[in-house]
């Protein structure tokens, strides 16, 4: 069967349980009714007669549930929480634009990815949700068969690819936690560099304003020279790129040690690459350079233009010419061709300030 010994639950972790023999969960939100009514009859009967042979034909071991089929005391509404929170898959009917639905849905959305939206017509779904995976049915034959097809390939694009978003709730949400993580990164930097002066023997208590971290200085140069952090999953950063006029993807590391990958991009094209290592406090210039090696051999053959920067507050004048030895013999390790395609700069305490007035952030008069 094609499943798997671990389960990924509602946050798209993994846990190290088995499965049952029951199979994961596949939960279906749908209208339910009264039974007697149209609307039961109606939708029980595209539940059992085409959603669960739907599921059982498609190869996958999943157990189809609907709220009808839960049966155990307690909270109602809570079971239906729970389910829609914790099963591997969600297949919303949005057929009749149900206001249960659509509320359950919402939920769904906000805590997890691997839902599927089936309707009777286009109509039924809002338009900011039709990009997203959608069946449109029909309860004859012919469309039990075509609904069987369509929902074998979404179950297998959901299995091979399990954490993608796929909604807009969680589209949308890793861009915005990720600029607040920015902002509590360079706040936390800055006050590391404060209690580090204050607990200085012999160091002034620093006043509001005297100590910038670099973290805070770099914030700035980043933005104006278009280098963006590159985030992606498993700690790797794809991009897209032509070599021989053929458009091939390179992957590459998005960190190594204090080393974060960075893209320079103008529009829609990249124009440079850049790994950079943001240091508050004292510089260990053999481990950036053990850190270095280890992102030129993640490089290598990848016909990428990339520059090291490692930027401090210091004063590294006394080290950068025995740390640019240091690394002209490294780039000779990997080939003279291929070192071609690395460069070095130092941007400590002297050549941030040259960069700063090079880029109109420090003004002299």
């Amino acid at each position: 069967m094609k499943t798997s010994d671990s389960e990924i639950n509602a946050f798209g972790e993994t846990e190290g349980m088995k499965v049952t023999d029951e199979g994961k969960v596949c939960f279906v939100i749908s209208p339910i009714g009264k039974e007697g009514t149209d609307t039961h009859e109606k939708f029980k009967e595209m539940l059992d007669y085409v959603v669960r042979p739907a599921v059982s034909n498609s190869g996958y071991k999943l157990r189809v549930l609907r709220a009808d089929d839960i049966e155990r005391a307690g909270s109602f509404i809570k079971d239906i929480l729970e389910y829609i929170a914790s099963s591997f898959i969600v297949i919303a009917d949005l057929t009749d634009q149900n206001p249960n639905v659509f509320y359950e849905l919402g939920v769904r959305h906000s805590l997890s990815s691997r839902t599927i939206l089936i309707a009777q017509s286009l109509d039924d779904i809002p338009s900011d949700l039709r990009e997203y995976r959608t069946i449109i049915y029909d309860t004859t034959a012919k469309g039990a068969t075509m609904f069987t097809k369509r929902l074998s390939n979404y179950l297998k694009e959901i299995f091979d690819e399990p954490n993608r978003a796929d909604n807009p709730v969680l589209d949308r949400l890793s861009s915005i936690l990720e600029t607040q993580t920015k902002d509590l990164r360079t706040e936390n930097a800055s006050l590391k560099t404060k209690i580090t002066q204050m607990l200085k023997e012999g160091a002034p208590t620093p006043k509001v304003g005297d100590v910038e971290s670099v973290t805070m200085r770099m914030e700035r140069i980043f933005k104006l020279t278009s280098a963006v952090e590159q985030d992606g999953i498993y700690n790797r950063g794809s991009f897209g790129s032509k070599v021989n006029d053929e458009r091939v993807t390179i992957q590459l590391d998005m960190r190594q040690g204090n080393f974060k990958l960075y893209f320079r991009k103008i529009k829609n094209e990249i124009f440079g690459f850049w790994y950079v290592s943001i240091v508050e406090t004292t510089v260990n210039i053999e481990r950036e350079l053990a850190d270095i090696r280890v992102l030129m051999e993640d490089c290598y053959g990848k016909d990428v233009q990339c520059t090291f920067i490692i930027a401090t507050n210091s004063d590294l004048s006394s080290q950068v010419e025995l740390t640019r030895k240091k690394f002209e013999k490294m780039e000779t390790i990997v080939g003279v061709e291929e070192g071609k395609r690395y460069q070095l700069e130092i941007w400590d305490k002297e050549r941030l300030l040259i960069k700063e007035k090079e880029l109109g952030i420090k003004i002299e008069i």
